[in-house]
């Protein structure tokens, strides 16, 4: 929707710092900001899915590691067996030096040890001369009962209890076994340097997702930082500039929104100016009318009255007939005077509507539009418990129904049917004039203050100040209906 700025009075400073983020830095002063909070609520899932996936990939690391080294070490020592077995052909008779060396010579690293062993699990001769620390309980128990070919597992193979991968192997056509152990932890050291350059990329991740995440905030926040600052700002008065539309698609239609809000703000405070000041006219004309009322008609009568007083005190003493006959005039124009006090003290504040309530009230005005248009049929009906109101709610109720019968009487001239309804509701108090006339081609109350009608947009203001509505439209049998609903004064 374009906007419509012509005319429009607000805040000049709406939009002269679009990039400000003052709402947005100062909403701390009440509690956190935004954008922390969506940083901590990201925060949290990320961390928790990075522990999840860092223990998911060091399991997996884990496990693709011990079964690569469980191949490699039953594949080595598989052939150390064939090695061993061949230099013992060589020695048929090897004494403990020659198996020494014999182990030293096939030992790939140095932190393996080599171990014969016999059927029992006793050692025949090991790779290393410091001193054994292999539990030979645990090999015997795991491995070497039940034998039945090549095999490695990771055990607690040692006094001390640390982890080995344990690899054993029968030696051909023999009852000699030779056993492989490493240090487990020497094994899975290579990857402790992998799984720390996948926590260093996880670190980074994290980061590069919260500085992401804070960046799309900032585009998200600082709309509504100027929307906040213009909303502070605004100052009914001065003109408004729409403030530039930026960012996400919803934050635009915020933005456009506010505008919008703003403007048909500006256009009501117009509104309300040009009714106020039509106001004052029409109240200063109903004050000349009644002061013309009071000078050309009462006054007038009331000299009237003093100048007849003394022609028939005159004519007392000389004709008395004829000072009887001033003196019925002087009835008649004293009871004429009367009628026309009476009338305007009626049209300032109707006395029936405070002695008997507004249904009463009501009811005398569609009598006196009855006595003024004899030809017009007036339905009155009254739905609901019947009961008082508050004197201000009443009158209210009161002028719009008398100004909507009024209209009816001087600008619908093919009136023939009028209907008068008042409800009394559970919470509310409704009113509804319908007529067969000439139906109205437009609603808008400010179009009505505009074009000088004051009498249809004080019923809508009337309606406004008590928290009601009033609206006017056109019914399936083309009649005008005017509706007004009011809650109850609490």
């Amino acid at each position: 929707m374009p906007l419509n700025t012509a005319g429009s009075p607000w805040n000049p400073r709406m939009s002269k710092h679009p990039a400000s983020t003052r709402g947005a830095s100062t909403s701390s002063e009440n509690g956190t900001t935004v954008r922390s909070q969506l940083l901590w609520a990201a925060l949290f899932p990320l961390v928790f899915f990075g522990m999840l996936t860092m223990l998911v990939t060091s399991t997996a690391f884990y496990e693709l590691t011990l079964k690569n080294a469980m191949d490699r070490s039953t594949a080595e020592v598989e052939l150390m067996a064939d090695v061993v077995k061949a230099q013992m052909q060589v020695s048929p008779d090897p004494d403990s030096t020659s198996l020494f060396h014999a182990l030293q010579s096939i030992k790939h690293n140095t932190q393996s040890r080599l171990y014969l062993l016999d059927v029992q699990g006793n050692m025949i001769q090991q790779s290393e001369e410091t001193p054994d620390t292999l539990d030979l309980a645990a090999v015997q128990s795991n491995l070497i009962a039940g034998y039945t070919s090549p095999t490695s597992r990771l055990l607690d193979a040692t006094i001390a209890g640390e982890k080995n991968l344990v690899s054993i192997a029968k030696l051909p056509e023999s009852s000699t076994y030779i056993l492989l152990s490493e240090p487990w932890s020497e094994i899975l050291s290579p990857t402790i340097y992998y799984q720390l350059i996948f926590i260093g990329l996880w670190i980074l991740a994290i980061a590069f997702s919260l500085g992401m995440l804070s960046l799309s905030i900032s585009r998200i926040i600082r709309p509504i930082a100027v929307l906040v600052e213009n909303a502070t700002g605004a100052v009914p008065g001065s003109i408004f500039h729409p403030v530039p539309q930026h960012g996400p698609k919803e934050i635009r239609a915020l933005t456009n929104e506010f505008n919008q809000m703003v403007i048909r703000l500006a256009e009501q405070q117009r509104s309300l100016r040009q009714y106020a000041h039509k106001a004052l006219l029409s109240q200063e004309e109903e004050r000349q009318r009644l002061s013309h009322e009071l000078h050309d008609g009462t006054l007038q009568d009331m000299i009237g009255l003093v100048q007849r007083v003394e022609l028939c005190r005159n004519d007392l003493d000389t004709n008395p007939a004829y000072a009887k006959q001033r003196l019925d005039d002087l009835h008649d124009l004293l009871n004429k005077t009367i009628e026309d006090i009476r009338r305007m003290s009626i049209a300032l504040r109707p006395p029936v509507l405070e002695d008997f309530g507004l249904p009463i009230a009501l009811e005398a005005l569609c009598k006196d539009l009855q006595q003024e248009k004899p030809d017009l049929v007036i339905n009155y009906s009254v739905l609901g418990d019947n009961q008082r109101l508050q004197s201000d709610l009443e009158l209210a109720v009161y002028r719009v129904v008398q100004e909507a019968l009024t209209n009816i009487r001087k600008h619908v001239k093919d009136v023939s049917l009028v209907l008068v309804e008042l409800e009394f509701g559970e919470n509310e108090v409704k009113a509804v004039i319908t007529n067969d006339g000439a139906v109205f081609s437009n609603y808008d109350v400010n179009q009505f203050v505009q074009s000088g009608h004051l009498g249809l947009a004080g019923m809508y203001e009337r309606a406004r100040l008590f928290g009601g509505s009033l609206t006017i439209t056109t019914d399936a049998a083309n009649n005008t209906v005017v509706s007004i609903q009011m809650p109850y004064l609490q």
